[in-house]
């Protein structure tokens, strides 16, 4: 597999979701990797402090299993993709996260279905900071189905980010 990006990926919970909804997000996001990868990482402070380290093999690092403890709160409620961009541009080098692309849960997060398996189901936006250009200024989102999310973001780049975005068109998350 060829990867323009390096997982694993944060994901911000700008809303408040049930530690359940959230480890439903994680293991459908997994399912759908194709490489069974817990690719999703939620950061639980603003400080750093809890964020994931380098591996010193060069290996990929791997995100949050399931299940997440059952106190888990996002450190990031009521964030803006901006001020998450933010805080993962100015990330210390030691902490293993992505860098351009990454994925937010908002009130779409928890779409659910009904018995028939009709309605969105579980959603994830996904996000990149700053264009091919170079506007680093800029962030950009798109709306995805949970199963599709780190799949989409495995094999991801500034032109299939774009494509994404004519496709689907560019999506503002709710708050």
């Amino acid at each position: 597999m060829c990867l323009f990006v390096r997982p694993p990926f944060a994901l911000f919970s700008l809303v408040d979701l049930s530690v359940e909804t959230l480890n439903s997000i994680l293991q459908q996001a997994y399912d759908g990797s194709t490489v069974h990868q817990w690719w999703f990482y939620l950061p639980s402070s603003t400080d750093y402090s809890a964020a994931l380290p380098k591996r010193t093999d060069g290996g990929f690092q791997e995100g949050n299993e399931v299940p997440l403890i059952s106190s888990f709160k996002s450190a990031f409620l009521g964030e803006t993709t901006t001020s998450v961009a933010a805080w993962l541009e100015n990330k210390p080098d030691w902490v293993d996260l992505e860098g351009k692309f990454f994925g937010v849960l908002d009130k779409r997060a928890s779409g659910g279905k009904d018995e028939t398996g009709n309605g969105e189901g579980n959603m994830v936006v996904l996000c990149r900071i700053g264009d091919r250009k170079g506007q680093v200024d800029e962030v950009q989102c798109v709306l995805v189905r949970a199963e599709d999310s780190t799949v989409t973001l495995g094999g991801m780049d500034h032109r299939i980010f774009d494509r994404l975005v004519e496709i689907h068109g560019e999506y503002v998350p709710e708050i």
